[in-house]
Order: C-alpha cells, then sequence, then structure tokens
C-alpha cells in the first residue's frame, strides 16, 4: 500500500464518521436540542479531521512522495522515518463501517443504539490509521524543517482527547443503559 492510498483510505473513513454523526443529529435531535448539537459538534469534528488528513497529505506526499509504499518505507533513506503501518485489518474496519451506516440508514435509531455505534468507532482501529497518519505528519514536518507547522499537529492530539471526552461525557449524560457507560468510562480510559 502506498502513504497516497493510505491517506485516501483515512479519509474516506472520517468523511464516512461525519456523516453517520449528522445523521445522528437529524434523526436524534428531537430528543432534545443538547443532543441534536453535541451531534453536529461530534460531525463537525470528523470533519476537521478529515481536512487535516488533506492537509497532512500534501505535507507527506511532498516529503517523502505518493509512490512511498508503506511496507518499503523502512529500506528507502529518503522514508527511513516512516515506521511500519501497525497490524489493522482495514477490511474490518470498513466492514464495521457498513453495518453502522445500514443501521442509521434504516431510520430507526436509539440514542442508546448511537452511543454504542459512536463509542466502536471511536475505539475501533479507525483511530488508529488517523495516529499513525499523524506521527507519519510530524516525521514529514521535522524532516522538512518546518517547525512552525507541528504546534498544529500539537492541537490536533488535543483536540482528539477533547472529541473522545465529549463522546464520554454525553454518554454519562444521556445515556440509559448501564453498559455503554462502562464502555464509555473503557474508551475514556484507553485515550488517557
Amino acid at each position: 500500500m502506498t502513504l497516497e492510498e493510505l491517506f485516501d483510505i483515512c479519509q474516506d473513513l472520517e468523511l464516512r464518521q461525519a456523516k453517520l454523526y449528522a445523521s445522528f443529529a437529524l434523526l436524534l435531535g428531537d430528543y432534545d436540542e443538547r443532543i441534536a448539537r453535541f451531534w453536529e459538534r461530534m460531525s463537525t469534528e470528523e470533519w476537521q479531521h478529515y481536512i487535516l488528513v488533506d492537509f497532512g497529505r500534501a505535507i507527506c506526499i511532498e516529503t517523502f512522495g505518493k509512490d512511498t509504499t508503506i511496507s518499503e518505507a523502512a529500506s528507502d533513506q529518503t522514508s527511513s522515518l516512516i515506521a511500519p503501518l501497525p497490524n489493522i485489518s482495514i477490511q474490518e474496519i470498513t466492514d464495521a463501517l457498513d453495518t453502522h451506516e445500514s443501521k442509521v440508514e434504516s431510520g430507526t435509531i436509539s440514542l442508546d443504539e448511537a452511543f454504542e455505534i459512536a463509542i466502536a468507532i471511536e475505539g475501533s482501529e479507525s483511530d488508529t490509521i488517523y495516529l499513525y497518519l499523524l506521527s507519519i505528519m510530524r516525521q514529514a514536518i521535522q524532516a522538512s524543517d518546518q517547525p512552525y507547522l507541528m504546534s498544529r499537529i500539537v492541537q490536533v492530539e488535543k483536540d482528539m482527547v477533547s472529541h473522545v471526552d465529549g463522546l464520554v461525557q454525553a454518554t454519562l449524560k444521556f445515556a440509559k443503559d448501564p453498559t455503554l457507560i462502562r464502555k464509555a468510562h473503557r474508551l475514556k480510559e484507553e485515550h488517557i
């Protein structure tokens, strides 16, 4: 897989997640205005991730080249900074999103089901891809001697913690299922 392809996959995942959260705002907004605003904010944050991935793509492609393969990166002198991709199944990630999208497209989804889907998404390996690409972006910034761009990556990492915290807090506030509340606590512990 090339670096370019991985950026494409990550952007697709972020876009699909943004659309899911936007659907939750529309489908569940009549519960409470605070719930509609929460899902809108989650969607907006996923759109911001999408945009950041595009920003990172430009820096990484300029630094390492669009045809750089992840598996060959360690042997190439130019891209020796690129670590191997963690062992994840992109197919499992996309299959899970397909399932979530089908459930939402049915038009009948409860608030607890929405929280369950969001917890599954935020705890999935799609975040592993995003974090991996953030590490590649860091390396590209360092290699291209553009340290002023590093503050953007640092802010994104802070925003990711805030994104998960927002989900956890909303789950604790609005979910009724005690199992979801336990899952939310575990998600928070994983992102600390």
